[in-house]
């Protein structure tokens, strides 16, 4: 049996829970069924200049996932991992970082765009009710932009997480938002992760949210699957114990429903393709 979450956080990650320890990960990942999890804390690449949050502690994190590795051995596959948050801002903290530490799985991700908040300060119910709603496609166009330079500016990226990030936002303000809009934008960032064998995460955070979706959802993913894409990864971006594991099976039927049958994980340090 298979099932994996490549994408948790512990307390090292800025917004981590007080007791997600790599230890309280790898429990929950055993008793829920979880047999490949990855640690991606987060780094933001802009958080040392705009102080939007605390310095990510690598060292330590380091040595406790390290030790996590070998404790649990046999029972859960522990991949050491990274999520980049806006690496196209400050590629060299970027670099820096990958060269310190030997990363087995490194995530990509945009939380902000240059010069602006994250995007869970907006107030999208207001965008939407004040303004046309192509203010969003104003903003995920920039968003996916900014994605393709993240991708030109580093060459150890395995995948781009939650890639429809603004979706949670306008959810949780009651409003939805027709992404297949930018179909010649999302074509131009896939065409430039196909050929470097970059994954697309299904990030599954909304789903146990309740919100009906994944990010990407199943539209975006099927014109993934058509540019040829095939690489995939799968997580919760749970940020405490309770949610590991959770909703994944749900994330596998999306990708079975559009042609999608295998997850990328890393094992014994090589990136390795299992079928679901």
């Amino acid at each position: 049996m298979f099932k994996c979450d490549y994408h948790t956080h512990t307390y090292f990650s800025f917004d981590g829970a007080p007791d997600s320890s790599p230890d309280a990960l790898c429990l929950a990942a055993i008793e829920r069924g979880v047999t490949d999890l990855a640690i991606t804390d987060h780094f933001e690449c802009n958080g040392r200049f705009d102080l939007s949050c605390p310095p990510y502690d690598a060292d330590r994190a380091y040595e406790e996932i390290l030790a996590a590795k070998e404790k649990y051995k046999g029972k859960v596959n522990l991949t050491y991992g990274i999520e980049l948050g806006q690496i196209n801002q400050y590629p060299e903290e970027a670099e820096r970082l990958l060269k310190a530490h030997d990363y087995e799985f490194v995530i990509s991700s945009l939380h902000n765009l240059r010069g602006a908040p994250d995007f869970c300060f907006y107030d999208f119910k207001k965008i939407f009710d004040y303004s046309s709603p192509d203010y969003v496609g104003h903003l995920f166009e920039r968003n996916l932009a900014e994605l393709c330079d993240s991708l030109d500016a580093c060459d150890k990226i395995d995948t781009v997480a939650h890639l429809t990030y603004i979706h949670r936002y306008c959810a949780f303000s009651g409003n939805d938002y027709d992404f297949s809009r930018h179909k010649d934008s999302l074509e131009e960032l896939f065409c430039k992760m196909i050929p470097r064998d970059i994954a697309l995460e299904v990030n599954v955070s909304t789903l146990w949210r309740g919100l009906g979706f994944a990010m990407p959802d199943r539209e975006l993913l099927a014109l993934y699957r058509e540019c040829g894409g095939k690489l995939v990864t799968v997580g919760t971006d749970s940020h405490s114990p309770e949610h590991i594991g959770e909703c994944v099976d749900e994330g596998f039927e999306l990708l079975r429903s559009v042609g999608l049958d295998s997850i990328l994980v890393v094992r014994n340090g090589e990136k390795t393709i299992i079928k679901i």
